[in-house]
């Protein structure tokens, strides 16, 4: 049976990695103009700007489809996606391509800032329940929208959070399946306070040693959805928070500028804005204040 108890519980011991052994991917090669094709594609429908560096790592993802459809050449497959009048298939091939990379406490000066300047703020201001909108855009495998839950029920202790609301979109449905479920390697959690760890989180027994699970009352405040940047955003009320860190590195100037764009429009005066610290809005025109690198406000 699988179960999780709680972090309190008994420690786990951590189990020494496997080394994963490289093999050569064999298969048809990927020329070119089939290259550009995909390339094309991507950025026709998520602004994904893929440069030819990228190449043999679109060929390795692209190969693991074809196996998986049963084709023989990289041409048969983009012929499949233009006759798949459903999307499906376009979907999988946004999913494979997506590059995610998160972690609990990534880039921890945004959520210092957050706690130091922005919550005591909230705190003062308030009348009654805490009523704000927050958004992951980008969120992976929901890391990032789990660390804001947890600062802010650490910041209101014991309060009713149910006018908070936490959005966390992805364009890849599989990591947004992984962060539904909230469970991760304990390795993971490893970079937040042992109390949070102990509070927030539930240690994993029998067949889930070595993991553990966002618990309920972290969970609630995070609602995960697929969303394409480009498209129109669906929400009904401004964002107080909007955190979109090292995803826009991978889109062209140009779509950078619209999607910036995007963001002032959806914040409520006076909201925050927090890019990546690979990222600048620097040599962009925007209507943004500048607060420190990589924060900004509306």
């Amino acid at each position: 049976m699988v179960r999780f108890q709680s972090g309190a519980a008994r420690k786990t011991e951590k189990r020494a990695p496997v080394a994963a052994s490289v093999a050569v991917e064999s298969g048809p090669e990927l020329s070119d103009s089939d290259f550009f094709r995909f390339c094309q594609l991507v950025h026709q429908h998520a602004g994904i700007h893929l440069t030819s560096q990228k190449k043999e790592l679109v060929r390795a993802r692209l190969m693991k489809i074809l196996r998986r459809r049963g084709l023989a050449t990289f041409r048969d497959y983009y012929d499949l996606l233009m006759q798949d009048s459903s999307g499906v298939e376009l979907m999988g091939l946004l999913d494979a391509l997506s590059t995610n990379q998160t972690a609990f406490w990534r880039e921890p000066k945004h959520f210092e800032y957050l706690a130091a300047e922005i919550l005591p703020t909230w705190i003062a201001e308030r009348h009654g329940l805490l009523k704000k909108n927050l958004w992951s855009a980008g969120c992976s495998s929901g890391e990032e929208p789990y660390t804001l839950a947890i600062l802010l029920l650490h910041a209101f202790p014991g309060e009713d959070l149910s006018q908070v609301k936490i959005h966390a979109s992805d364009l890849s449905t599989q990591v947004l399946a992984q962060a539904e479920r909230g469970i991760y390697p304990l390795g993971r959690v490893e970079p937040l306070p042992p109390e949070w760890r102990r509070r927030f989180f539930q240690r994993g027994v029998g067949e889930r040693q070595g993991f553990v699970r966002v618990k309920p009352e972290v969970r609630r405040l995070v609602h995960f959805f697929r969303l394409n940047l480009m498209d129109s955003l669906p929400f009904r009320e401004n964002m107080d928070i909007i955190f979109c860190r090292n995803v826009m590195i991978y889109f062209e100037k140009e779509t950078q500028v619209k999607l910036v764009d995007k963001f002032y429009q959806c914040l409520k005066p006076g909201g925050y804005l927090f890019i990546g610290h690979s990222e600048s809005l620097c040599n962009h025109q925007h209507q943004f204040n500048y607060v420190k690198p990589t924060i900004y406000r509306k």
